[in-house]
């Protein structure tokens, strides 16, 4: 099958914003050494408007317009700042490829929450899809102290807040436009932080505002990329894409501190991807019309 002109640029775009997204995950955990990781969520959220702020401007009135649902702003708010940290602490404690891996299952938790939040119909191959997917983390940090479990359940829930937040997502949208969503949601994010920043804070030094910045700037240009990326190609080959991540936290891990990914890591990953890959494009095949 040939790609059409706009199906290589959606792939080029996932493609960046699958390296920036890495390359922040790896900052995250550089800098984790001098940062609490309450304080890195807030340079995160906060500098994250460099890239995004001129977005918002372009939009206009459309993007501040009053929200509708203010209630679940808030919640998505709450709900987006407990995620991001509890992830950054993942990342902080984890080998950087095995927190990969287990961001690899929003997905399975987009499609768990589906079922009592929004009614969707799972099935059974749906369900098993889900278990498979959770028994390939157990697989990656398995109750025998190979990996901190802490820091793994920790960045498991984390990932499953942000799974939480894409379906609070589908609810505003019957309510706000989407440069409302994003605007509002960016703002709960810096305001959340600046409150959890304060409780273990340290004063930069000059030499690392270039990294602290570089947080926020790779977040908010990989969040440009993918929302890009998804008005040119379908999701599913969006989410194939994704899955590289795990090239580059390998790849990170081992260049910056010398982690070999272990043989758990390899097996549980392959799992985690498989279901994940079958959940997105089964639902990719319900929602097609014909």
């Amino acid at each position: 099958m040939r790609l059409g002109k706009n199906d290589l640029r959606g792939v080029g775009w996932a493609v960046l914003a699958v390296f920036l997204f890495s390359s922040m995950g790896a900052l995250v955990k550089w800098t984790s050494a001098g940062y609490a990781v309450t304080q890195l969520a807030f340079f995160r959220a906060l500098f994250a408007m460099i890239p995004t702020l001129p977005l918002f401007l372009a939009q206009g009135p459309t993007a501040i317009a009053r929200p509708g649902w203010i209630g679940g702003m808030v919640l998505r708010g709450v709900v987006g700042v407990a995620g991001m940290t509890l992830v950054f602490y993942g990342v902080a404690n984890l080998p950087l490829a095995d927190s990969v891996a287990i961001s690899f299952t929003v997905p399975l938790w987009v499609t768990a929450l589906a079922a009592p939040i929004l009614g969707e119909r799972v099935g059974l191959s749906g369900w098993l899809a889900v278990l498979a997917g959770f028994i390939g983390v157990m697989v990656i940090a398995p109750p025998t102290g190979q990996v901190a479990l802490i820091p793994a359940a920790a960045c498991l829930m984390g990932n499953g807040l942000i799974g939480y937040s894409l379906i609070l997502v589908r609810q505003l949208s019957a309510y706000n436009r989407t440069p409302t969503i994003v605007f509002y949601y960016t703002l709960a994010l810096i305001l959340g932080t600046a409150c959890l920043a304060p409780l273990d804070w340290r004063d930069p030094p000059p030499s690392d505002w270039i990294f602290l910045v570089g947080l926020g700037v790779l977040g908010g240009g990989a969040h440009l990329a993918v929302t890009q990326a998804y008005r040119l190609v379908p999701a599913p080959t969006i989410v194939s894409f994704d899955y590289t991540a795990i090239f580059w936290g390998v790849l990170f891990g081992y260049w910056i501190w010398g982690e070999i990914p272990s043989a758990n890591l390899v097996l549980g990953a392959a799992v985690v991807i498989a279901s994940g890959l079958y959940i997105v494009r089964r639902r990719a095949a319900r929602t097609t019309p014909g």
